[in-house]
């Protein structure tokens, strides 16, 4: 159901073991038209249990909860092929905790005291354009956790990718969506998601996080005019 042209609304499961919080953020999200609320969870295993009932566009994770934490609820998530974009939400600044999720597949983190502003803005980049999200004031030093995050993919044998490939992995680590990517490349968008369908198969990994990381560890950037 996600796409760069996402014309319904966008379905979200939010999980979080504070009650408080969690309705707060609910009412957040109603006051935007273009945002439903299919369930909401307080512990990993429900949040497993929810996105395995309504595979919803967008799950919006407290990293630290009860039964099951956010990072091995998503793990699991992704093990059962649920396609979700992933928001994790904390008052972590551990970066050995930061890195996990990242390995997990959130697309961003954001502070458990960020705007409502920046929330959207966080889900419009993630979910409609597909793109990572961190806020200015974190972005470098989630990039440097990308760069030396654990998971790299685990491709069993040696990859090669086309010239046309390495500029598109380049241009996404460079933060373009794929109608940016269009422009700069002179192709259709629907040309630069097939690219980047076919470069994570390869890679072996199944989050624009996951990409990334590769990318860095593999050291397959370059500068692109």
């Amino acid at each position: 159901m996600t796409s760069n042209n996402h014309s319904e609304k966008i379905s979200i499961v939010i999980a979080d073991d504070h009650a408080f919080f969690r309705e707060g953020l609910v009412k957040v999200l109603q006051t935007g038209s273009r945002f439903t609320i299919v369930g909401e969870a307080t512990n990993g295993e429900e949040l497993v249990a929810l996105a395995s009932e309504f595979a919803p566009d967008l799950l919006i994770v407290d990293i630290n909860m009860p039964v099951l934490n956010g990072i091995e609820a998503v793990k699991q998530i992704n093990h059962l092929g649920i396609d979700c974009k992933i928001i994790a939400l904390s008052m972590h600044n551990e970066d050995s905790i930061l890195a996990k999720m990242l390995d997990a597949g959130a697309m961003s983190i954001l502070d458990k005291n960020t705007s409502r502003d920046q929330l959207y803005e966080a889900i419009e980049t993630v979910v409609i354009q597909n793109r990572l999200y961190f806020p200015a004031a974190t972005n470098a030093k989630m990039l440097n956790l990308l760069k030396t995050a654990a998971f790299k993919g685990n491709a069993t044998k040696a990859i090669t990718f086309s010239e046309r490939e390495l500029e598109v992995i380049n241009l996404v680590c460079c933060d373009f969506s794929n109608k940016m990517i269009a422009d700069k490349l002179d192709i259709s968008p629907r040309t630069v998601e097939s690219h980047r369908m076919r470069i994570m198969e390869k890679m072996n990994v199944k989050t624009v996080a996951g990409l990334v990381a590769f990318a860095f560890s593999h050291e397959l950037l370059f500068d692109i005019n």
